[in-house]
């Protein structure tokens, strides 16, 4: 395993983090005990960065991670999120505190190292439930000035936010000199699936956004790397044919089959990830061991060749262009 350095954070990660989704058991079918057996193979494979959310399982994936904590003779670096709910506008800073303080619990931890918003934002009163206002983020006593007096206070280490949807929004908020991390889209296919819609702004090249991350200082988490499974051999859920992550396995399958040549479809896209210059660490959402070990090659066989790389590159403009 090959540690990066995670932005202006200074914080060594490694190359791949294990994400909560799965051992959440959001994607797909596992079992509880799996995944206490996921987390502790990550582990003793090098992966010494987890990143979950209260959202995955409704606290499941925290409380998985705060049950294998005792048993590693090394704690890993640990980051979590906040979801704000609608009804928690009305009082950001007290929503945001008793979130942490229920992280806390379930993890067994008395430290987030890394503390980061969930929610989706927008520039003015969003247009859906669960999203949030770029004001709200930014006005005095909101989302920003909470993050920022945890970490001042030592209840949390470095503070980030998840770029999904408004790639506006996104682009603003990275110039925000507190915020050290962002999690941001990875995959081949350019695509937020159904995180994200053609009505949400216009769709950016995800790699300019990393490139403005890394410029900013800021340590990028790369998210969605299998593309919700659509970069795989077979999506591990049933979804109704026109589903976003339906359309676009069937697109990746038509389009990048030359991938499959020495790889399988989820370590190429792995290795692609792993391969984009600004990119701290990219997350794996595995939800058992099998899933692991192929995040795990796809770190031992490297980077793809620029050949590959430059033919991904060509079809991202051409057949693989997200709308404008």
């Amino acid at each position: 395993m090959q540690y990066r350095t995670l932005g202006k954070t200074g914080l060594r990660v490694s190359e791949v983090t294990l994400g909560g989704g799965g051992i959440g058991m959001v994607w797909g079918e596992t079992t509880e005990e799996e995944c206490l057996e996921t987390v502790k193979a990550a582990v003793a494979a090098g992966i010494n960065t987890i990143d979950v959310a209260p959202i995955y399982g409704k606290g499941t994936a925290e409380e998985i991670v705060g049950r294998v904590l005792p048993e590693l003779d090394e704690r890993p670096l640990i980051a979590t999120k906040v979801f704000l709910q609608p009804q928690e506008r009305t009082d950001l800073a007290g929503a945001i505190r008793r979130s942490v303080e229920a992280s806390l619990s379930r993890l067994g931890c008395e430290r987030i190292d890394i503390f980061q918003l969930h929610n989706q934002i927008e520039p003015e009163e969003p247009s859906a439930p669960l999203r949030l206002s770029l004001h709200e983020v930014r006005r005095p006593n909101g989302v920003l000035d909470t993050l920022q007096q945890l970490k001042d206070e030592g209840v949390v280490g470095a503070i980030g936010f998840t770029g999904i949807a408004r790639h506006d929004v996104i682009e603003e908020l990275l110039s925000e000199a507190r915020l050290e991390t962002v999690q941001l889209v990875t995959n081949i296919l350019n695509s937020e699936g159904e995180m994200g819609a053609a009505g949400d702004g216009a769709y950016r090249d995800h790699l300019k956004m990393v490139q403005t991350a890394q410029a900013n200082g800021l340590g990028v988490f790369g998210i969605r790397p299998f593309a919700a499974g659509s970069l795989t051999d077979a999506i591990d859920r049933s979804l109704p044919d026109d589903h976003p992550v339906a359309a676009d396995f069937a697109l990746a399958h038509s389009e990048l089959g030359f991938l499959t040549d020495q790889d399988s479809m989820a370590v190429a896209a792995m290795r692609y990830a792993l391969s984009l210059p600004g990119v701290s660490t990219v997350v794996t959402g595995a939800k058992n061991r099998a899933e692991l070990a192929e995040a795990i090659a796809a770190t031992r066989a490297g980077p793809l060749s620029t050949e590959v790389m430059e033919r991904i590159a060509e079809l991202q403009q051409t057949v693989l262009k997200r709308p404008a």
